[in-house]
């Protein structure tokens, strides 16, 4: 595709609900591929971080403002920085998913979060990925996908998550934060949780990283042949 006059390598985007496997095959396929990964979700969780370190309401005012224009959100490599520190473990956490869901439905953090998402993906060789790359960051996208996997599957791999990163949390705690999230992002006036217009839908349900990754390959690189010169 060309984008300013210069041809450029395919924008893909990968949605999904919490659990979906998403960041995981995001970050696999990348690798695979030599593209950038841009996740959309980290950055909008360093700001739910940042928030809550500054004790700022989770409201549209002048003390959520005032955050936006002073606070600084940035991907370095796999790394979430807000204003050069490393927040990287500490944005996953249940209370941080719960903040950040919150916090994206506030048209002044979209505002502020969309145009950045944006710049990362326009030099192309890029994954987008989240809860609304694909209808409403980069709807262009060449490449759009939306994962998905049944509610017990999803909270099973997030409860191994937080278990790696040492944090102990019972599975029926679990299972219910992420259906509460399912119908906060789903249900929201601003950027719902939908499946974008023309995305494959991969249901990773049963299925290995592995498995996933070769299953979007597929239709990556017949799309990558139709766009490079």
């Amino acid at each position: 595709m060309k984008r300013g006059g210069e041809r450029r390598d395919i924008v893909i985007t990968i949605d999904g609900p919490a659990g979906a496997g998403k960041s995981t095959v995001a970050a696999a396929l990348a690798r695979r591929l030599g593209f950038t990964l841009i996740d959309t979700g980290a950055l909008y969780r360093g700001l739910a971080w940042a928030a809550r370190e500054a004790a700022v309401p989770l409201e549209e005012g002048p003390s959520l403002r005032d955050l936006l224009d002073r606070t600084s959100v940035r991907l370095d490599g796999e790394r979430v920085l807000v204003d050069d520190r490393d927040v990287t473990v500490d944005i996953r956490t249940p209370a941080i998913s719960q903040l950040t869901s919150r916090l994206t439905t506030l048209a002044s953090v979209r505002d502020k979060m969309t145009p950045i998402q944006r710049s990362l993906a326009a030099p192309g060789a890029a994954i987008l990925e989240g809860r609304d790359t694909g209808s409403v960051v980069w709807p262009e996208a060449e490449v759009k996908f939306y994962l998905d996997a049944d509610l017990d599957t999803r909270a099973r791999r997030r409860r191994d998550e937080l278990a790696a990163r040492g944090l102990d949390t019972a599975l029926e705690t679990v299972r219910d934060d992420i259906a509460r999230r399912d119908r906060q992002d789903m249900e929201r006036a601003l950027a719902p949780l939908v499946k974008p217009e023309g995305a494959v839908v991969v249901d990773t349900t049963g299925l290995g990283i592995a498995e996933v990754v070769d299953t979007l390959l597929r239709v990556v690189e017949p799309a990558r042949c139709c766009t490079r010169s």
